[in-house]
This record gives C-alpha cells, sequence and structure tokens, in this order.
C-alpha cells in the first residue's frame, strides 16, 4: 500500500469520527426554535408547538419532569426527546418505563 492510500485511509477515518461526536451533541430543549423542535421525528409539528406555547406561557423547564405538564408528554415522550435535546444545567432524563 503506498503512502498516499494510507493517508486517504487516516483521512477518511478521522471524518467519520468527527461526524460522529458532532452528531452527539445535544440542542438545548429550552432554546430550540418550533421548527428545530418539529423536525426530531419523535416530536413533530403539534407536539413542538406545544413545547413552544408552554415556555411561553410559563417559563423554561427546569425538569424534565415538568414535561409531562405539557399535553402528550409521556416518561417514553421524554426519553424519546432526551436523546436529541437537554435541559441545561439538568442530568438526563432517568426512568425505569
Amino acid at each position: 500500500m503506498d503512502i498516499k492510500r494510507i493517508l486517504a485511509c487516516f483521512a477518511v477515518a478521522a471524518l467519520c469520527f468527527t461526524g460522529t461526536a458532532f452528531a452527539a451533541e445535544k440542542a438545548n430543549l429550552n432554546s430550540a426554535t418550533e421548527e428545530e423542535l418539529a423536525a426530531d421525528p419523535n416530536i413533530g409539528p403539534d407536539l413542538a408547538r406545544k413545547i413552544v406555547e408552554y415556555r411561553e406561557n410559563v417559563g423554561d423547564f427546569s425538569s424534565y419532569e415538568e414535561l409531562k405538564d405539557v399535553e402528550g408528554v409521556t416518561d417514553t415522550k421524554i426519553k424519546q426527546i432526551n436523546e436529541h435535546f437537554e435541559i441545561e444545567g439538568v442530568a438526563s432524563f432517568d426512568c425505569n418505563c
């Protein structure tokens, strides 16, 4: 194998790991727009609207349990939301559901 192929393999591997690292970063649930929330397949447009309305009327979420105050949110839904969104300063949602 020549040096160009070896370097090309390392470059491809580096790009693969970089993409994974960026994908692992979660967005802040309290600052995400309705469009960003709706783009998540676990949320969709209806629930995104309800989440944003809740934030506008009540304020930012301070816990994952508080998400249950939004119509349609269950423990299972919170686990799904927590895959891509976080509440800044709050540990991940942990449930035995």
